[in-house]
């Protein structure tokens, strides 16, 4: 819960950091995931765990177009900060 309010925070106050708010998507994915992890485990089903497996495999995807569309962009523009 902790990590989840966290990552929030981090959205509202860095909004004009795209590094910064890629870091804290990526965060709220694990926290997600986590969570569901240890619900699956506490009603002992499995099939909690293959679906975390399925979104930290999105998650990695995700984080990895995110950032090569991040480089594109500092290569055309020269700087990250104030995208939005």
């Amino acid at each position: 819960m902790i990590a989840m309010l966290t990552t929030l925070l981090t959205f509202y106050v860095s909004q004009n950091n795209m590094m910064t708010l890629l870091m804290a998507m990526e965060m709220l994915l694990l926290t997600v995931t986590v969570k569901i992890i240890y619900i699956g485990n506490m009603f002992d089903d499995m099939q909690a765990t293959i679906f975390a497996l399925f979104i930290m495999i999105l998650a990695g995807a995700e984080s990895a177009m995110g950032l090569s569309l991040l480089v594109s962009y500092y290569r055309l523009r020269g700087k990250v900060t104030n995208m939005l």
